[in-house]
């Protein structure tokens, strides 16, 4: 999550569209809005989404944290719950934080992310996969076609599973059970982690690599 954090840090400082639509403010619409949802955790904790900015965006990536370890115990290829019956080309779930291709319709910018991704795929899955291991059926892929794609995608490219899903908790975060409940964790030692990042990418000018 630390790397592909300083990939989005860095698309940020280019005023990339995907960056800017994760940091925007917090909307204050909390039917849509993770960051909304979540504005009494976050302010608990001192964590101001108030301004777009890189502050909101390390927030929201503490939050991704938080969301990917309850859904999928942070492995890049968590396949499908197979006791659910999403079982389509639409609705299955995959990756890291659980996410199916319907989603794509909570934000434009999303089908634009996922056809980006499909002609470069480069997503630190050699990182990502390090001491991890997933059965066979998790890489199992259902249904055909751009659904059946996003499945295997979201497994086999991590970066674009975490950026995916970072628009899709401004704009759906009722796509996830645990946002809804307010299940997944915010937790500081992530936000100071995200911090160290950032500094480091700023100290050795490391957006020339991404």
């Amino acid at each position: 999550m630390a790397v592909v954090y300083a990939k989005v840090y860095c698309k940020l400082k280019a005023s990339n569209p995907f960056a800017k639509e994760m940091a925007k403010a917090n909307t204050g619409n909390s039917d849509k809005d993770a960051l909304a949802h979540y504005a009494q955790k976050f302010g608990d904790l001192g964590m101001n989404n108030s301004v777009a900015g890189v502050d909101t965006l390390r927030h929201l990536f503490v939050l991704l944290i938080g969301l990917g370890m309850r859904e999928s115990s942070g492995k890049h290829c968590e396949g499908r719950d197979h006791s659910a019956s999403n079982a389509t080309a639409e609705t299955a779930e995959a990756g890291l934080f659980q996410t199916s291709y319907n989603a794509r319709s909570a934000s434009p910018l999303l089908p634009q992310l996922f056809e980006q991704y499909l002609v470069n795929s480069s997503g630190f899955v050699e990182i990502f996969k390090e001491g991890v291991t997933c059965p066979p059926q998790d890489w199992e892929n259902y249904g055909e076609g751009k659904g059946k794609e996003f499945q295997r995608l979201s497994k086999d490219c991590p970066a674009f599973a975490v950026e995916f899903a970072a628009i899709g908790l401004r704009n759906l975060r009722k796509h996830w059970g645990l946002i809804n409940r307010l299940e997944a964790e915010i937790r500081p030692e992530a936000d100071a982690l995200l911090h160290e990042v950032q500094k480091i990418v700023d100290q050795l000018n490391l957006c020339s690599l991404f």
